[in-house]
């Protein structure tokens, strides 16, 4: 995920240069145990939305800000739980959390859970924890000297943390939460889902048709063409017929063997290009159909695409920060 720069971010807590590198340094320990379960559950619609269901109640938007009703380092734990990312000694680095991020989480959580016994305070009272912790003056019978290193470590776990808080200003710029399940379970569906154009905007980001370059259906092999299963049955395809992807297209027999072959995308047939018919020897590559595809592919300029990013991210981490 490369949504910003680590060191651009630093600059945001301080503008001391000493105090800026210092952060930069705990960004770039804290990095992939934040960025790897946020980019994948921001890859994926669906995970993202049960996510977001699951922590509603562990945060609160406040005058346009994200404030964390639960220490966001307990919801990075059970996000890790959530996409059966926690370390297996047998499962590749790729799907697992990380053995240095792991190490790190595990003496934050140990740190945290030792601070609430210490002030008998529970897991879910942080905003309480969090108040003890700012305070200038040392809590809990502490020494100033052991005072000042807990607060110093306390900053240092919390850094960066906020940037789970994205995830939330999603769902609270997509009024994810006025999607919801009364107390009878009767479903509640905001009146703005039922745009039909927005339910079919809504598809392409959850199930991507294939954009697709080409105007034309080719054979993926060599074989004898056949339009239809059998004499006297319809034709798989017409001309100014629309196709769906995976439908089948015509049948190509090799070596005896018929094989039905499924449209790449979903389109329209324009023009049959092929002659000859039935029983047709074709080549590998040959074009049989003119066709115009549902989702045409469109060339985006990366640099435009880079500063539309930059500006989004900027206006999300205004909301965190």
């Amino acid at each position: 995920m490369r949504l910003w720069q680590w060191k651009h971010y630093a600059k945001l807590y301080t503008d001391n240069p000493d105090a800026a590198k210092a952060v930069s340094e705990t960004l770039d320990r804290k990095g992939t145990l934040l960025t790897r379960p946020m980019e994948k559950l921001i890859n994926d619609p669906h995970l993202l939305s049960g996510w977001l269901s699951i922590n509603r109640k562990k945060f609160k938007i406040e005058k346009g800000n994200v404030v964390w009703l639960c220490n966001p380092l307990v919801i990075l734990e059970e996000t890790y739980e959530y996409l059966n990312m926690t370390w297996r000694k047998d499962a590749p680095s790729a799907e697992v959390i990380w053995t240095h991020d792991r190490d790190l989480l595990n003496n934050a959580l140990a740190f945290y859970a030792a601070l609430r016994e210490k002030f008998a305070i529970s897991k879910e009272e942080f905003v309480k924890l969090n108040t003890i912790l700012n305070k200038a003056k040392p809590q809990g019978g502490y020494d100033s000297e052991t005072w000042a290193d807990i607060q110093a470590a306390h900053v240092g776990f919390e850094i960066g943390n906020e940037l789970l808080g994205l995830l939330c200003t999603v769902a609270e710029k997509t009024d994810f939460y006025a999607f919801k399940v009364e107390d009878d379970l009767e479903v509640t569906i905001p009146e703005y889902l039922h745009d039909p154009e927005l339910q079919t905007a809504m598809k392409k980001v959850l199930v991507p048709p294939p954009a697709t370059k080409a105007d034309e259906v080719v054979t993926p092999g060599g074989g004898m063409y056949y339009g239809q299963e059998a004499p006297g049955m319809p034709p798989f395809v017409t001309e100014g017929m629309h196709f769906d992807k995976g439908q089948p297209l015509f049948i190509l027999e090799v070596m005896k063997m018929f094989n039905k072959v499924p449209a790449p995308f979903a389109g329209t047939i324009d023009k049959i290009i092929i002659e000859g018919g039935d029983g047709t020897i074709v080549q590998k590559g040959q074009p049989l159909f003119k066709v115009t595809p549902d989702e045409k592919f469109v060339e985006v300029d990366p640099k435009a695409l880079a500063k539309q990013k930059r500006t989004v991210t900027d206006e999300y981490l205004q909301t965190v920060l």
